[in-house]
């Protein structure tokens, strides 16, 4: 057996800050709503722990798209056996098969078992891949997500990991896993039974529905991740009923961070392009954008960073021919950002309706 990581000891504040959010969680696990909760969350762990592992070695289309439909990271998306054949395509069933086995095994460290199928896979972000080894091992793993990432901060557990990372390392998987089972402690002195860290997962969900009256402050906009801001993108284009794709190539020598393409009356196949801009060469960049624009289906080229990176775009693109500064748009970090807080409210919203089952 691995040695189990040290455990986390909370400051006196930081339980305190706990304790004046465990008055309104108890009220909830006491109400019905709950217990609905709770038959959901039973189902997904027996689908992840027990359903899912039997039926690895005959791994079908049919059982991709029932485990997308299991994730709340996928839960926005409308069109699931769209993203399960994305899934099937981009990493091939026998990978796939491969890498589930690996991460369902619960004698290797949860840590390991994320960084490996997070780094060898295609579409699975951090929050779905730490969301199945949460239903596969709720006793030792947890999820991060937004809504976890704005917990801890809330909490004031900043510095015990950092939440304004998108992808974690294995270690730090690990060591926020170890934060978890602190919390689950706070919970189970306060009189909560058997507090797993998939209730600490509904314990962190409320805490960033209701952060109090002195939420912490947003990160600035120049702060943002690569990665996290490209995957938003892709996740808006499917909200918004797009094919959807990332780190595709467009143009012979140009690879782009996402596209999103429609088929559209008259005008056939069209399709955007997007590049996030976080460092590097400007001129690389703008290259890049106009290797896209030169295929015949591509309508626009947008870039994406904060204002200050835009407004150099904006000052390099005054001397390129007008056809592609017609065709180019910026997109600031801010907006993508609002855009998919305002989508996924919308969207969940209609999901409470409840018009399409299972979905």
């Amino acid at each position: 057996m691995r040695p189990a990581m040290s455990a986390i000891k909370l400051t006196s504040q930081q339980k305190k800050v706990i304790e004046t959010h465990l008055g309104r969680f108890k009220s909830y696990l006491a109400d019905e709503e709950y217990l609905a909760d709770q038959r959901e969350r039973e189902r997904r762990v027996t689908f992840f722990r027990d359903e899912l592992p039997a039926r690895l070695p005959e791994l079908s289309e049919a059982d991709v798209t029932e485990l997308v439909t299991m994730l709340w990271a996928t839960a926005l998306w409308g069109n699931k056996q769209y993203h399960a054949q994305q899934i099937i395509t981009e990493n091939g069933i026998d990978k796939l098969r491969e890498e589930l086995i690996k991460l369902l095994d619960a004698s290797r460290s949860p840590g390991k078992r994320y960084e490996r199928f997070e780094g060898n896979l295609k579409h699975f972000g951090p929050a779905a891949v730490t969301e199945m080894l949460t239903y596969a091992s709720p006793d030792q793993c947890g999820i991060w997500n937004n809504r976890a990432r704005q917990a801890i901060a809330i909490l004031g557990l900043s510095d015990l990991i950092n939440p304004k990372k998108y992808r974690l390392t294995g270690r730090e998987y690990e060591t926020f896993n170890a934060v978890l089972h602190a919390i689950a402690e706070e919970l189970r002195q306060a009189g909560v039974t058997d507090p797993d860290l998939l209730l600490v997962d509904f314990f962190l969900y409320d805490v960033a529905a209701h952060p109090g009256e002195e939420p912490p402050l947003p990160p600035p906009p120049d702060s943002f991740e690569h990665d996290e801001i490209r995957d938003l993108v892709y996740s808006i284009g499917v909200m918004l009923g797009f094919d959807a794709d990332t780190e595709v190539k467009v143009a012979h020598g140009a690879k782009v961070d996402v596209v999103w393409r429609a088929r559209i009356g008259n005008l056939g196949m069209v399709t955007y392009v997007f590049e996030v801009h976080r460092s590097g060469s400007m001129d690389s960049l703008l290259l890049n954008l106009q290797k896209a624009k030169s295929s015949s289906t591509v309508q626009k080229v947008i870039a994406v960073s904060d204002e200050q990176q835009l407004e150099k775009i904006r000052h390099e693109c005054e001397g390129l021919p007008y056809e592609f500064r017609k065709a180019l748009a910026l997109w600031p970090v801010a907006e993508v950002q609002k855009v998919g807080e305002q989508l996924q409210s919308a969207i969940e919203s209609i999901n409470k309706l409840g018009l399409v089952q299972g979905f």
